[in-house]
């Protein structure tokens, strides 16, 4: 499955990471420079495993952690109808 923005959400890049903004509802959510980085790889096509590999790679932490917060984040911008799946 490939995680994708719902048609009413914009995603902008920021210094500092990204921002998603619900133009439905006028939620947005600021995602720090990992997660804005962990959204584009998992809106490339990559999945929560992929990403969490190279986190574990990458910051030294155990991939199930990393797989954890992944989890975590798609499900919390999903829930909040940020992102959905297809």
């Amino acid at each position: 499955m490939t995680l994708r923005l719902t048609a009413h959400t914009v995603s902008t890049d920021t210094d500092d990471g990204a921002v998603l903004l619900s133009r439905r509802t006028g939620h947005y959510w600021q995602l720090n420079q990992t997660g804005a980085y962990a959204l584009r790889r998992l809106l490339d096509g990559c999945t929560v495993d992929q990403v969490a590999e190279e986190f574990a790679a990458h910051f030294d932490i155990a991939r199930t952690q990393a797989h954890q917060d992944l989890t975590a984040m798609t499900e919390r911008l999903h829930s909040s109808g940020l992102v959905e799946t297809g």
